[in-house]
């Protein structure tokens, strides 16, 4: 599979026209419909479409390969924490910025080195320019900071300095810099790809007519295939928090934190897919609705569900590491845009959580159900 030409081809969602759109409506079904009551939550995503011959028209594409990328960074950035019998590791600001934008061959897999894809362009994606190169630019600085914060690993955290609280490494601010780069990282690479480039109601009007040359799929298929790839790699998307191995990231946040939606959101990809196949437009775009409804839920939940474990943990490691995860899940609040948050809403609850003299150290249960009230209200949550 060639990536770049991959990669350019997901590209193409934000430039449909309207010749496109209207061959769309038009055209005669390229595929043997497929009745979508005969797929259950067991039906294998990667194996329920075929072509004529018999070959799966899915694949998960540059999706797959940097949710592998991500949790490559992720491991790597988590050797700052301490777990028997490992020792926690500084961590080397150019190797974290490798990983970011694949240079210098960071990662284990030889295939992700070389595949001219990385994490960094794809981050914010759906923004403007200088909007996008924002929030680049703010993962670029946590990365450094936390390659600088790590440089004490070996020392006891006190207001001012960095170091560690129990088995959790923050800054100077009390900030676990590693969660608030893996949580922004969900939203700002994972969810902003799915819910604002690839299920958009501009990217559901990709061409669905004819495939994609040398390809098996259509432009519209290989697009929804893509955003199932941000959510998992595998062939029936995981529901189960019980089952190991756990799925990763933003899949694994659906299950933990809306697990009723689930078992719905693997279903409305499913649906979807099939959808594509029909040429059933309305079916495609409720399906994609429900998908971006409940991931954008899934954020906002897991915003509000670290916030008041920040309030009710009694030991001040664990309230340090649900504190880190709960910044960066708001953080991503800024890509929840069917709920109408923007960076000025997660900005505004940023500040204030840590608008105190000494960042996190002085944070109270006053500032945090100001943040946690905010984000209930914006998304209608309980």
């Amino acid at each position: 599979m060639s990536f770049k030409y991959a990669a350019a081809v997901v590209a193409l969602a934000f430039g449909f026209t309207a010749c496109d759109k209207n061959e769309n409506e038009t055209a005669p079904a390229l595929r043997t419909s497929i009745d979508a009551a005969t797929l259950t939550s067991s039906s294998k995503y990667t194996e329920s479409f075929k072509d004529a011959s018999g070959q799966s028209t899915v694949d998960l594409g540059t999706a797959a390969v940097r949710l592998d990328m991500f949790s490559e960074l992720n491991t790597y950035m988590a050797k700052v924490a301490v777990a028997a019998p490992a020792t926690p590791s500084t961590l080397d600001a150019a190797t974290l910025r490798n990983y970011y934008s694949n240079t210098g061959a960071p990662f284990s897999a030889a295939a992700l080195n070389s595949s001219g894809v990385q994490l960094r362009t794809a981050t914010a994606a759906s923004f403007p320019t200088t909007n996008a190169e924002a929030v680049r630019t703010y993962i670029d600085n946590n990365l450094a900071a936390l390659a600088v914060a790590s440089q004490s690993v070996n020392n006891t955290a006190t207001p001012g300095n960095a170091g560690r609280l129990g088995r959790y490494l923050v800054d100077g601010k009390g900030v676990e810099v590693n969660q608030v780069i893996q949580k922004a990282l969900i939203g700002a690479l994972l969810l902003d790809q799915i819910d604002n480039v690839l299920l958009t109601d501009q990217a559901l009007n990709a061409n669905n007519s004819k495939t994609v040359e040398g390809k098996p799929y259509t432009e519209l298929e290989h697009n929804w295939d893509m955003a199932y790839g941000y959510m998992t790699t595998n062939a029936i998307m995981v529901t189960d928090i019980n089952v190991t191995p756990r799925e990763r990231f933003l899949a694994g946040y659906l299950n933990e934190k809306n697990g009723p939606a689930s078992p719905g959101v693997y279903m409305a990809f499913l649906k979807g897919r099939a959808a594509i196949v029909n040429n059933d437009k309305a079916t495609l775009k409720a399906q994609a609705d429900l998908i971006r409804t409940e991931l954008e839920k899934t954020i906002a939940l897991s915003a509000v569900s670290y916030l008041n474990n920040w309030k009710s943990l009694p030991d001040l490691p664990a309230k340090a590491h649900a504190l880190g995860e709960g910044l960066g899940f708001i953080y991503s609040l800024r890509f929840c845009t069917k709920y109408g948050a923007d960076a000025a809403f997660s900005d505004g609850l940023l500040n204030g959580l840590l608008s105190g003299s000494q960042g996190a150290w002085s944070l109270t249960n006053a500032q945090a159900d100001v943040a946690i009230n905010a984000i209930k209200s914006k998304f209608s949550i309980q």
